[in-house]
């Protein structure tokens, strides 16, 4: 791909000028007239995907006249390289995040207007997606670019401020909280929705890709902990849980379902979160997007996910109950306005049930998270450099911290879920 001139054919062999009449199609309009190529992400942004940014420039009829239309989409398209994209099992990755916005998503949107009186505020925090195609080797998918409505990703390194958190938690309950209404009030539809997503990341299927990188990752945190907690109950308690058979509690934790089960994310770092900021700096709104690794699944998966792999342990120790009570007063707010008994759906008793039920897994998604959130621009491997017989190990090839800040980030993951009781 041209570093400076992408063309249609390196998006997909599929994409073409009629994809672009579709795009404006599906944003009210009638066809394209110009097209403009804008700048790509960087190196370590997306290891599943190549995203383009495209400026789309269409008309639209209004009274018989036509109007001009303009549309930014990104275009999320597989990799070029086979062997990055056998390696990162693109093809599954594309697959469910397809279906996510072709199956999951409208089945939201169609139980959210079947409620009456509608809600007054329905779940719209995601993407529009305005094209897609799933063959398994021309897969691309187009989603409105929230980049001009003024949606920015925070900086990969850096911790989440209590302020950002605290509506990323908001955000998450509003997520999850259509989702347990329409489970409650609609199960049967709920269903089917839920049998378009397919696990991709922990399962039998995954155990031969994923173990040789899982024992790097337990060995890295092992030895933070050791480093930071010797001679402790953490170290004991971190070690015990940071075995071999962790896979299989992995794959476990996955599939078990629950009465708070969810449409979960099953990707909840900070760069998934693209937060609207006013004048003033302060965060207003977040629009979610990358559901590549979307599941049917409970919903302290996320929340575990999300608090330990981008909060500091200060902001857990002084604000873990606030960030929880944010989100369930925002969970039950939708669950209400969409006409259910929020209260016996969740409550703060089940939610932490729920969570020392599922919580550990926030420390088995840690240990592969935090070093890459911890990695410098630097250290990505170049992905499209990947050879035929590549695993993942040689792309993520991580080993312990030398860095006294990042021993003690990795660690502190499992003091706070030990000192829960999320980890025995």
């Amino acid at each position: 791909m041209s570093a400076t001139f992408p063309s249609f054919a390196d998006i997909s062999a599929k994409f073409s000028e009629s994809t672009l009449d579709e795009i404006i199609r599906n944003v009210g309009g009638t066809h394209h007239t110009s097209y403009k190529f804008g700048p790509s992400g960087k190196k370590g942004d997306a290891y599943l995907s190549r995203v383009f940014r495209i400026t789309i420039y269409g008309v639209k009829e209004d009274n018989g006249e036509e109007k001009p239309l303009e549309v930014s989409v990104i275009v999320k398209a597989m990799p070029d390289n086979l062997h990055r994209r056998r390696l990162f099992r693109s093809v599954i990755f594309f697959r469910n995040e397809i279906h996510f916005y072709t199956k999951v998503i409208p089945a939201i949107e169609a139980f959210q207007k079947s409620r009456k009186p509608q809600a007054k505020h329905p779940f719209v925090e995601y993407p529009r997606c305005v094209a897609s195609l799933c063959d398994g080797v021309n897969d691309f998918i187009a989603l409105e670019d929230v980049g001009p409505r003024g949606y920015r990703a925070p900086v990969r390194q850096d911790y989440i401020s209590l302020e950002d958190a605290l509506l990323t938690m908001k955000t998450l309950g509003r997520f999850h909280g259509v989702a347990l209404a329409f489970n409650a009030l609609d199960h049967e539809n709920f269903e089917k929705a839920a049998a378009a997503l397919e696990e991709t990341y922990y399962g039998e299927h995954t155990r031969e890709w994923y173990t040789g990188f899982l024992l790097l990752a337990e060995n890295v945190a092992k030895d933070a902990i050791t480093q930071i907690y010797p001679n402790s109950k953490y170290e004991t308690i971190g070690g015990n849980f940071l075995q071999p058979p962790l896979f299989d509690d992995l794959i476990n934790l996955v599939s078990t379902r629950s009465k708070l089960s969810v449409f979960g994310h099953g990707d909840c770092w900070t760069p998934n979160f693209l937060t609207k900021y006013d004048e003033q700096g302060k965060s207003k709104e977040i629009i979610i997007i990358d559901f590549q690794l979307a599941r049917c699944s409970s919903l302290a998966l996320d929340l575990s996910f999300f608090v330990y792999s981008c909060t500091s342990q200060e902001l857990r120790e002084q604000h873990y109950d606030t960030l929880l009570r944010a989100y369930l007063e925002s969970a039950q707010e939708l669950i209400r306005d969409l006409g259910g008994d929020a209260e016996a759906i969740i409550s703060w008793e089940t939610l932490q049930e729920e969570l020392k039920s599922f919580g550990r897994f926030g420390c088995g998604m840690g240990i592969e998270s935090l070093p890459m959130t911890m990695m410098e621009d630097e250290e990505v491997a170049d992905l499209d450099g990947i050879q035929e017989n590549a695993i993942l190990t040689d792309i993520w090839n991580i080993t312990p911290f030398k860095e006294t800040a990042k021993q003690q980030r990795l660690a502190d993951i499992f003091k706070h879920a030990i000192d829960q009781g999320y980890i025995k």
